[in-house]
């Protein structure tokens, strides 16, 4: 008989034999010679069928095609003017009348053209501000985003920089052009079934000398190689994070319509990958110019969309010419000031996710009514934004069509929504964006990253 000791490593010598055998893979037998670890055995048909069955994707799944378009709106400036617009409720009920056509959205942009806090009695007379909590009404009004570079953003300070931006998160509105960290970042504006479609801002030119302009938070883009090279560092990094990039930035002259240098800058922007490109800063509207990429593309460049909101013109109303030549600049009785562009863009991506999306575009005219065109005696005029009609507004219409040197095109431009006999689509109006996949949506993107880094 065996020692007792010897009988129990053989007793767990046999346990350990019946359990390799029961794992079919501890046999010498089941082991590749080149590899030097265990070789799988050959599944079962029942096994093979749990196993195709059981073969999911790593990771969490892929999210649902979007079964519509991703449309969003663009306006131009909201400008807090003393008294008539500087009360919140004020600008909320402004921009009530363009409210049906901002619920069909997914995203309205506006430019807020002011810093935020309290105006110094002694700053300069063109220094914009609004009082904290004035950025809480555009929420409510269905404005998601807002622009804050522009030439009044460092009106006062980089204080009131850091406060605009403060007040902008705490009102949930996306703030464009403007960071703590990296202003020139583009921005998810709308994110739907994994596509996102992100923005960049910048300025030209600032109002300030001082630090503010010149400050790291402020996206500032010369219009010379310099500020070339910083939008195509932007746009190179929108191609890694977005599916679709707007660019959206101020500049030009005031008044007068786009100059040859901005719309330069708005070219090179589409070059580097813009599926549509919006400016502001004139205050007056310039018609749309389609750019032909060198890829293939064609990219509206809504060359100026004018204001949004504001006092301006406001003593301008029919039958009054719009502007004479030497009033250009006596804003009062510009007419041209209360007519403004919203470019509408509508983004249609490929149920596989891996083409290129399509951009249809139109342009919605905007009216500001002012109570002050009509009675001077009172002392804060109601101020409302509204669709242009061309029947019901057929005299205002009228008035800005004699001005010949007017951004008339706009009144025929076939991309005009609301113009009569416009139909449904023109093929003027649409195109195919730029191929901006972001990192890790689809499979497309997993497979290029793969060829780079090899």
């Amino acid at each position: 008989m065996l020692p007792r000791r010897s009988r129990a490593l053989l007793s767990k010598a046999i346990v350990l034999a019946l359990a390799c055998v029961s794992l079919a893979g501890c046999s010498e037998k089941g082991r590749d010679p080149q590899a030097g670890g265990p070789q799988a055995s050959a599944p079962s048909p029942a096994s093979t069928s749990t196993s195709l069955a059981n073969d999911v994707p790593v990771g969490p799944p892929r999210p649902p095609p979007l079964d519509r378009a991703l449309r969003i709106i663009v306006g131009g400036d909201i400008l807090p003017h003393r008294p008539s617009l500087i009360a919140p409720a004020a600008i909320q009920a402004a921009l009530a009348p363009l409210g049906p056509l901002f619920a069909k959205a997914d995203a309205v942009v506006a430019n807020y053209e002011a810093a935020t806090g309290d105006v110094d009695p002694k700053a300069f007379r063109l220094a914009y501000a609004a009082p904290h909590g004035w950025l809480e009404a555009l929420p409510m009004a269905g404005v998601r985003a807002v622009t804050v570079a522009n030439n009044h953003a460092c009106d006062l300070g980089e204080p009131g920089l850091d406060a605009t931006l403060a007040d902008a998160q705490k009102s949930g509105l996306v703030a464009l052009g403007a960071d703590a960290t990296d202003p020139w970042a583009p921005r998810a504006i709308v994110e739907q079934n994994g596509k996102r479609i992100c923005a960049i801002a910048w300025t030209t030119l600032s109002n300030s000398e001082g630090g503010c302009s010149k400050s790291r938070h402020l996206a500032v883009a010369p219009l010379n190689g310099v500020g070339k090279q910083r939008i195509d560092r932007a746009f190179a990094k929108a191609r890694t994070q977005c599916d679709a990039t707007i660019a959206i930035f101020h500049g030009g002259a005031e008044y007068a319509p786009q100059t040859t240098l901005v719309m330069d800058q708005a070219a090179h922007a589409a070059e580097a990958g813009a599926d549509a490109v919006i400016i502001h800063h004139p205050h007056v509207a310039s018609p749309v110019v389609v750019h032909s990429t060198k890829d293939g593309r064609s990219v509206p460049l809504f060359a100026s969309v004018g204001n949004l909101v504001t006092n301006q013109g406001e003593s301008w109303k029919p039958p009054m010419f719009p502007v004479l030549p030497e009033d250009r600049h006596l804003v009062c009785v510009n007419g041209w000031t209360r007519l403004g562009v919203l470019a509408d863009l509508s983004f249609t991506f490929e149920p596989n996710g891996e083409t290129r999306p399509r951009l249809d575009w139109g342009t919605h005219l905007v009216w500001i009514d002012n109570e002050h065109a009509e009675d001077r005696a009172v002392a804060t005029p109601k101020i409302a934004a509204r669709l242009l009609e061309p029947m019901k507004d057929k005299a205002i219409v009228e008035a800005l069509s004699k001005d010949r040197r007017g951004p008339l095109a706009l009144f025929s431009d076939p991309c005009w929504v609301e113009r009569e006999g416009a139909r449904d689509h023109d093929e003027r109006c649409s195109s195919t964006a730029s191929a901006t996949p972001a990192a890790g949506l689809t499979r497309a993107a997993k497979r290029a990253t793969s060829r780079r880094k090899k």
